[in-house]
């Protein structure tokens, strides 16, 4: 039986995740009976398993920075960055509102209602090839405020290749 922690809460469903800590998380509604709690865990016992694997590769992955690394990371994106940006909104035809520098951990970019982009400097960590995608995707996102079958359209439009590009990035974490 795996070991796992047990979170109750008032919901109808329950969920199943793993952490970064590779920690196995249940969470359950407060009626359910441990021996059902149990019955889920071993039934999803492969898809806990995989995710285990990948999130323990994640981790291997990850690199420890110093504090002058990031701050030449962080200066290398301020400059890069919006050359970048500037380079793709010609071609796409959108214009941001503005473009930040963040210490995300757990995002490489994101698009606000506003149009202003915020890139993770952790990005510098990336083959320019995978720099390139993140920021079409996060400028296809001013044409798309969503990721639907219409936003990916776009980000084909420009790139291609983009599914083996995010295939690759989804491997890579940003923390």
């Amino acid at each position: 039986m795996l070991i796992y922690t047990l979170v109750r809460s008032k919901r109808k469903t329950v969920t199943l995740s793993v952490s970064k800590n590779i920690e196995v998380i249940i969470k359950a509604p407060l009626t359910m009976s441990k021996r059902d709690i149990d019955a889920i865990v071993t039934k999803h016992a492969a898809w806990i398993e995989k995710q285990t694997t990948v999130m323990r590769q994640r981790n291997e992955n990850r690199k420890i920075l110093n504090e002058d690394q990031t701050k030449e990371m962080i200066k290398n994106a301020k400059l890069l960055l919006p050359i970048k940006v500037e380079k793709f909104s010609a071609i796409m035809g959108v214009k941001p509102a503005g473009v930040k520098i963040t210490s995300a951990k757990t995002r490489w970019g994101s698009c606000s209602a506003n149009n202003i982009l915020c890139f993770t400097y952790r990005l510098m960590l990336l083959p320019d090839e995978l720099i390139d995608y993140v920021v079409v995707h996060e400028l296809a996102h001013i044409k798309e405020k969503n990721h639907s079958a219409a936003f990916y359209a776009v980000v084909e439009k420009f790139m291609p290749d983009y599914k083996i590009k995010r295939k690759m990035l989804k491997a890579s974490p940003p923390a």
